[in-house]
């Protein structure tokens, strides 16, 4: 069974280290053989997230830092003197061990728990971070390592983060190392210090042994030995390899930063807590990165000093129901299901539109316009590049020549504007759409070429070329070969204009030639099919004014390389709850 780590609580002790514990979030989280995560919610106890997503609360406590899995169920309340709590009944198997506060700990696959302990000029079995205590099922307790405490004091770390490996060897996190303790009581350095790039922080106890930058946390180890840690400070998760190398494989946005780490078979499932710079305001998030680097958030707690409602109000009621923030126009698309792709007798249909299943589990606002050059200057400033005759000019025309940064940065000032405003709860933020997202609210319910049906002409969407499946004439509607304004032809069923023509979108997903489907499918990090010069592209979706119909069907799909824009390539916003 996979062993995570964990904080024991002190108890009836007053130290410098419980000062210290208390003063962050929980790092608490483990993952059991059925995929239920638990993990500890600072300041309310210990939270449940079942297979099917369901969170529950398994425990209630105002404290709450670690959480552990005991297979054998041989540790009780009664053999940890109180510095930990069973918090599963008697007989159950594996126990579930629950910590108030305190120092790392990891119930071993020797039997024996183990966890940090000691402090300057104090009992070094008292939990705290100077060198490592291990207590056997009876409660005995003997020091661990004494070489770890020496290595520990030359280096000027302390144990910030305990885990067990398949032998038996303990990783052990500090602040800026993460060391190998054989069961021999071997130390070995796997890296010091640790390097992550593009990170900014800057401790505000620079001289402590356990809070210096980058600031690592809870950490766990997989099967062949990799380890992945929780790096608070940068603010990202990093994979470190037997080797020693350290790559970052997750980021987390203001104001969300790792505290614990959970593996399980080839998923991470990280702990987050928001800001855990100060010593207040703290809730937690809980997102999984599977093996393809998709991430999946799990689950995410509103703050206690905000009514659940706040969030929850903010979602609409029923398909297309519309609402403004930030001056933007949104249509609701709930949660639900649909079929991605074209089945293989839609005229016309592509090799990448091969059909899979997807099931969005969350809704979301969709731009009910694409973003106008209007909304572009008040949010951004200046055009972001020259005006032509065709793509259109004035406040009311799509924006064009956005590349992929340019949009991403579009959403960023947008949402900073409104959560500013109080018009964007914290908990949601814009962003481009996913493939996903984007055909699912161009279906708007429909399973057809378009959402007008199986055939497309030019007086529902604004192309220059031939109709779709239809012939072509006088009835089929004028070829403009322009833009137009935005909302010039007519809304689908949920109320979203120009999801077919006028101008290709941005998606967030790198395109891949195989859609993605299951649930929640994101690759904006998943770099997909190499370009014939050995570049990536981002997918685009919805054809533009300069095309024919059948390149503004429901599920087709363009490469574009991120860094370029063009006069026909706009993009739509969605809010999105984290």
């Amino acid at each position: 069974m996979k062993i995570s780590s964990f904080i024991l609580a002190v108890a009836a002790q007053v130290s410098l280290a419980t000062v210290t514990a208390l003063a962050h979030p929980g790092s608490g989280i483990v993952v059991d053989q059925q995929g239920n995560v638990y993990f500890t919610h600072t300041g309310r106890g210990a939270g449940k997230i079942d297979a099917q997503g369901k969170l529950t609360y398994v425990h209630k406590d105002t404290g709450g830092h670690w959480i552990a899995l005991d297979s054998e169920g041989s540790f009780s309340s009664a053999t940890s003197n109180r510095l930990f709590e069973r918090i599963t009944p008697s007989g159950v198997k594996p126990t579930l061990l629950y910590a108030s506060g305190g120092a790392p700990f990891v119930v071993n696959l020797d039997g024996n728990l183990y966890y940090g302990s000691g402090f300057g000029g104090g009992d070094d079995t008292i939990p705290a971070g100077f060198t490592l205590t291990r207590m056997s099922p009876d409660g005995t307790k003997t020091l661990f390592a004494p070489e770890l405490k020496t290595t520990l004091e030359k280096l000027g770390e302390a144990v910030t983060g305990l885990a067990a490996g398949r032998d038996g060897t303990l990783f052990v996190a500090c602040p800026s190392a993460i060391l190998k303790v054989k069961l021999d009581g071997t130390v070995t350095t796997l890296v010091h210090p640790v390097g992550v790039k593009d990170c900014n922080f800057e401790s505000k106890e620079p001289r402590s042994r356990f809070f210096h930058g980058p600031y690592l946390r809870g950490l766990d180890v997989t099967e062949e030995g990799m380890v992945y840690a929780a790096v608070t400070g940068c603010r990202c998760v990093v994979k470190v390899t037997p080797e020693g190398r350290v790559e970052t494989v997750l980021k987390s946005e203001q104001p969300w930063a790792p505290t614990g780490i959970a593996v399980r078979n080839l998923d991470v499932f990280v702990l987050e807590y928001s800001n855990t710079d100060q010593h207040k305001g703290w809730t937690p998030r809980v997102r999984k990165l599977g093996p393809d680097g998709k991430v999946t958030i799990l689950a995410m707690v509103a703050p206690d000093n905000v009514p659940a409602s706040r969030a929850e109000s903010f979602s609409g009621a029923k398909a297309g129901d519309e609402r403004e923030v930030g001056g933007v126009k949104l249509c609701w698309c709930p949660p639900g299901r649909f079929r991605m792709g074209s089945p293989p007798d839609e005229p016309d249909r592509r090799a990448d539109e091969k059909q899979v299943e997807v099931t969005l589990t969350k809704g979301f606002w969709m731009g009910k316009y694409e973003v106008t050059q209007g909304e572009w200057k008040r949010t951004v400033g200046k055009f972001p590049g020259e005006r032509t005759e065709t793509a259109g000019e004035g406040d009311d025309f799509p924006v064009y020549w956005i590349n992929f940064d340019d949009a991403e940065g579009f959403c960023r000032k947008l949402t900073e504007l409104s959560h500013t405003s109080g018009d964007l709860p914290a908990e949601w933020e814009f962003r481009i759409p996913t493939e996903a997202q984007w055909e699912y609210a161009c279906r708007a319910g429909t399973t057809t070429a378009t959402s007008f049906g199986a055939t497309l002409d030019r007086k529902q969407a604004n192309f220059a070329g031939k109709p779709y499946v239809i012939p072509d004439g006088p009835d089929a509607g004028p070829s403009l070969k322009r833009a137009t304004k935005a909302g010039s032809y007519p809304a689908n069923a949920w109320g979203l204009h120009d999801m077919h023509g006028n101008e290709f979108e941005w998606c967030r997903d790198w395109y891949h030639t195989k859609l993605p489907g299951g649930v929640d499918p994101d690759l904006c990090s998943v770099q997909g099919t190499r370009n014939g010069d050995g570049t990536y592209s981002r997918a685009r979706r919805g054809g533009s004014w300069g095309d024919d119909g059948w390149a503004c069907r429901s599920a087709l799909r363009l490469r574009y390389e991120p860094h370029r824009g063009a006069d026909h390539i706009g993009f739509r916003v969605v809010a999105a709850r984290l």
